[in-house]
């Protein structure tokens, strides 16, 4: 049969799933086994018993489906063992009852299935489990007592210490190595090799020998371990020094034996001296572990705000008053113009800028300096390759318990392309402006002439009647008309006539005054508005708009005449109403021979 891989990978997790609780029952049946070998205390009690702090580390670590595998493991594990150590099975039942309660106990005390948050680096989680494992102790050696029978102090008192020592010492170090995945991957590195050598060495001349007292070098080896290896440094570390020692003191080689006759007391001052070195070695090692990860964190957030900053062209800096400290960041020196890691003053900063921005920026920094306040402003530099830079700087003041200003935090924002973009939409609105004005110009504005067409000087006759009105003025309205125009234009072209209408358009432009507005209705016809004025008033106008047009050279032999009707706006009246007593008036001046102006008798 072909197993697919997606089956061989589930397979795999489901080993290591399940794989785990049962190695560390495995482990407790092979620690309680060394452990009755190598040392026995009062009733037949290992005197160092590591089993109990193997079980505590898989309910601190594992989820509720696999600490109830390894209970069972364990259960299992306690039965097998003190049979194979001798003990009857209502004395096997009793301490299999009490390992697994006293865990559980210490679980429990630990905060449950929240237990997990707790680290034990921790000074105050160290002596919660201190005083967990005190109570378990107290707790597994009365509930071992009772269920087997055995009450007596001497057993009482071995269970306790050697169950509470076990689990000081066990569980510590196990929950380390597993929680420190970063410096774990090194305990398999050449450096942990010789590491690990050295703290061989110096535990085996520690207890390896009576002549002189070297008790000392386990704490030098935990501190090498520790500042080579971090946190599962010195949890390995620890671990070889309690091998190494118990194995060593229950052989009677070490300096122990000199101040202590029994076993007893030989492995409780051992243990308690390893309680010692746990209790001042693993807080270091985690704080330096902390210490390390901190670090590699803001190292990476460094990076990231770096790579943000470059991102967006937005560089920071602080500025210390008092004793002139500068601080620019990677991007602020970039947008600065200035290469690698050099730290310019500030007033280099604010000589950078032009010299129409300098005093402006410097005023701003004074300021906020002064009264302590935040601060904005654009500006411009030039750097040291000529180019001019654009910059948006924000930010604040830092002050003391005092109010005192200290620094001054700000951002740098490089604008430069955005004013580029704000400099082409001006130059874009400037033009469109231009040219909606000639659009608009061109819309009233008579192409042949250059002079207001009919639309534009019909809206000035509407405006100015609205005034008239309004202010209860006079106003006056005269319709012109080139006499006898189609002649000129059969006998001398339509150029040449264009030439006559243009320069008439000149001669009745150049006599508008004031509020006056004069325009082309169309062919041949013009129209004077006259605000302010009377129509009997205006004969000398007339007069002298005919006179000018009377002394023009033509370049052909013909005379050019004009006829002039005038009327005056009465009340009621519309601008049609004005116009067609204009166009009355005008047609009065025709009928009257030409070459004259004419009132409208109102």
């Amino acid at each position: 049969m072909v197993r697919c891989k997606g089956e061989s990978v589930h397979q795999s997790r489901d080993w290591g799933y399940y794989g785990w609780p049962m190695l560390f029952g495995i482990a407790w049946l092979v620690c309680a086994h060394i452990a009755l070998e190598l040392t026995q205390g009062a009733d037949g009690i290992a005197a160092v018993w590591p089993p109990s702090g193997i079980f505590i580390a898989a309910l601190l670590f594992f989820d509720r489906k696999r600490r109830l595998m390894t209970a069972a493991w364990v259960a299992a594990a306690s039965m097998a063992s003190n049979m194979w150590a001798g003990s009857g099975f209502l004395a096997t039942t009793g301490y299999t009852v009490a390992n697994l309660v006293e865990g559980y106990l210490v679980y429990l005390i630990m905060g449950g299935s929240h237990s997990a948050r707790h680290s034990l680096a921790h000074p105050w989680h160290m002596a919660r489990f201190g005083f967990a494992a005190i109570l378990a102790g107290v707790a597994s050696a009365l509930m071992a007592g009772v269920l087997s029978g055995n009450l007596a102090f001497a057993f009482l008192s071995s269970w306790f210490s050697t169950v509470t020592l076990g689990m000081l010492i066990v569980t510590p170090v196990i929950l380390f190595i597993a929680t420190d995945g970063p410096n774990r991957r090194e305990l398999v590195s050449l450096k942990s090799l010789w590491t690990m050598m050295v703290v061989t060495i110096l535990s085996v001349a520690a207890f390896g020998q009576a002549g002189i007292p070297l008790t000392f070098l386990p704490v030098m080896a935990i501190a090498i371990a520790t500042a080579t290896l971090r946190l599962s440094g010195a949890a390995v570390a620890l671990v070889i020094v309690a091998a190494v020692g118990s194995i060593l003191t229950a052989a009677g080689a070490g300096p122990v034996s000199l101040f202590f006759g029994t076993t007893e007391e030989q492995v409780l001052f051992f243990q308690v001296y390893l309680v010692a070195l746990l209790a001042s070695s693993m807080p270091l090692a985690y704080l330096l572990s902390q210490r390390e990860s901190d670090l590699a964190t803001i190292a990476g957030n460094a990076a990231r705000l770096e790579a943000a900053e470059r991102a967006a062209k937005v560089g920071h800096w602080r500025f210390g008053p008092a004793d002139n400290s500068v601080h620019w960041s990677r991007e602020a020196l970039r947008i600065c113009g200035f290469e690698g890691n050099v730290q310019p003053s500030f007033e280099q900063w604010v000589s950078l800028h032009l010299p129409d921005d300098r005093e402006r920026v410097r005023s701003f920094i004074v300021e906020a300096t002064t009264h302590g306040l935040p601060f904005a402003f654009e500006s411009r530099i030039e750097r040291a390759q000529g180019d001019v830079v654009h910059i948006d700087c924000r930010g604040d003041v830092e002050t003391d318990h005092q109010g005192r200003v200290t620094a001054l935090f700000g951002t740098m924002l490089d604008v430069t392309d955005r004013a580029e973009t704000m400099r082409q939409l001006e130059l874009a609105r400037a033009r469109a402006e231009r040219e909606a004005a000639e659009v608009r110009l061109l819309a009233a504005t008579d192409p042949l002439t250059g002079m207001p067409n009919r639309r534009c000087i019909l809206a000035n006759l509407a405006e100015a009647m609205d005034s008239a009105q309004l202010r209860n003025t006079p106003l006056s309205l005269a319709m012109i008309d080139i006499d006898h125009f189609k002649a000129v234009n059969d006998k001398f072209g339509h150029g040449y006539g264009d030439q006559v209408i243009r320069k008439i358009a000149d001669i009745l432009c150049d006599e508008a005054r004031d509020r006056d507005s004069v325009g082309r209705l169309g062919g041949e016809e013009f129209l004077f508005v006259f605000p302010g004025r009377k129509a009997d008033e205006l004969d000398e106008r007339c007069i002298a708009i005919k006179k000018r047009l009377a002394d023009v050279e033509w370049d052909q032999e013909h005379d050019v005449t004009l006829s002039i009707g005038l009327a005056q706006l009465c009340a009621g009246w519309d601008e049609r109403d004005l116009m067609r007593a204009a166009d009355e008036a005008l047609y009065d001046a025709k009928d009257a021979g030409r070459n004259r102006h004419a009132v409208h008798a109102a």
